[in-house]
């Protein structure tokens, strides 16, 4: 099982051309993103870190003054924190998510890239390090090829080599002066796992009722389950919630899932910070018999809309303040990419897909059957803390390649 995030922020010149943290604000942060990711993806798959965000713009936002610091603060939900209560939450859940005695491996690794002779803060540079353990390389960006190059192996050694060719020569120049790259990177595997020789291929049935075909794992165990209503009359109002742990129970895959005749989208604007809190809560340990695709997939985001719909509009601008990051009063934002990767499989390393039909009944059973065979939505989160490490729906898993890393966009 591997899950990987990438947020890279890139600055130009305009003119040249351990906190009392609420434990809904990064969760309700999520929501709102990926609520903007749905509005202009319609029905295609999404995946994102909300991690990964959290973390890139907090290094932006210590650069920040005046309404552009303002601004960002207000868009991630922090005004209700003193000044900079924020990066010390990050520092805690950073340290708390990487620690060694983890059953799961995940790292959060950072980096500035600066451009030779320009000139960054040392206050900026001492804060960055300390929040973020940020590594910082002076680069020679007019070399565009040769700098991309040198990212995407940056990128690569601290993705396990899951994710490559992260950026290319088109997205530097001689005006660039700073990237900020962050990468998250999770490997875990289930704490009951499935068994290779139980996946077989399923029909799966998409929102316009077409069907594909994909490898279903199988399981019969004790997992955390309930069943919620969305109000509605419609296939009785009655969706399902699974949370499977992984080894060590930190850390969890929480699916949701409607009954077949609802589409997704219809359950889509319910999801609130506080509901995913009620979810955790509710959710009771009981035996289901879970059916669960097994996939991997690639997605790549370019987030300045997505930033500007939800309200961080300066930074991209030529009146952006980021003084704070260096005394260049010409700064701004110009480029915001995120990368995100899944693989969920029986155990959490490649398994070959077994040929063959599973037949299954949906009445008389004796426990309840999760059978996830129509789009659903997901998220993996920390299940001490709340914080929603990534986030995302399957409409169309026919796109999600699983022969190996060479994978399909979403």
């Amino acid at each position: 099982m591997y899950f990987l995030g990438l947020l890279s922020l890139l600055v130009l010149q305009s003119k040249a051309f351990s906190t009392n943290f609420p434990d809904e604000t990064i969760a309700e942060f999520s929501i709102n993103i990926y609520n903007q990711l749905r509005a202009t993806r319609e029905d295609e798959n999404i995946l994102f870190s909300p991690l990964s965000f959290a973390i890139a713009l907090g290094m932006v936002e210590l650069g920040a003054h005046g309404s552009t610091l303002k601004e960002i603060r207000h868009s991630l939900g922090y005004d209700s924190l003193k000044n900079g209560e924020e990066f010390s939450f990050l520092k805690d859940l950073s340290e708390m998510a990487t620690t060694e005695e983890s059953q799961y491996v995940m790292t959060i690794a950072n980096s500035l890239f600066v451009q030779n002779g320009f000139h960054i803060s040392d206050k900026f540079l001492q804060l960055v390090k300390k929040y973020f353990k940020a590594e910082v390389e002076s680069v020679d960006f007019s070399e565009s090829a040769s700098v991309a190059k040198h990212i995407n192996k940056w990128v690569e050694n601290h993705t396990n080599n899951m994710i490559k060719d992260f950026v290319s020569s088109r997205d530097f120049s001689a005006l660039t002066h700073l990237a900020l790259i962050n990468a998250v990177y999770f490997k875990g595997n289930w704490k009951s796992q499935f068994r290779p020789e139980n996946t077989r291929t399923f029909s799966f049935t998409k929102d316009d009722e077409s069907e594909v075909q994909i490898p279903m794992m199988y399981q019969q165990g004790e997992f955390y389950y309930g069943e919620f209503t969305d109000g509605s009359n419609e296939a009785g109002g009655i969706y399902q919630v699974l949370e499977i742990p992984y080894e060590g129970d930190e850390i969890s895959m929480m699916i949701v899932l409607s009954r077949q005749e609802v589409p997704l989208i219809t359950l889509e604007p319910l999801v609130k910070a506080q509901l995913i809190e009620e979810w955790a809560n509710s959710v009771k340990k009981q035996k289901v018999e879970v059916y669960l695709p097994r996939f991997a997939a690639e997605q790549e985001v370019d987030l300045k809309e997505v930033l500007k719909g939800l309200g961080i509009t300066e930074i991209f601008s030529r009146s952006a303040d980021l003084t704070a990051m260096s005394d260049n009063k010409e700064l701004y934002l110009a480029k915001a990419i995120h990368k995100s990767f899944i693989e969920v499989n029986e155990e959490g390393s490649e398994a070959a897909v077994a040929s063959g039909m599973i037949a299954i009944s949906r009445m008389a059973v004796l426990y309840p059957q999760v059978i996830v065979d129509h789009p659903f939505f997901f998220l993996v989160r920390n299940r001490r803390t709340g914080t929603i490490l990534f986030m995302g729906r399957v409409m169309h898993p026919e796109a999600m390649n699983t022969s190996g890393h060479d994978f399909e966009e979403l």
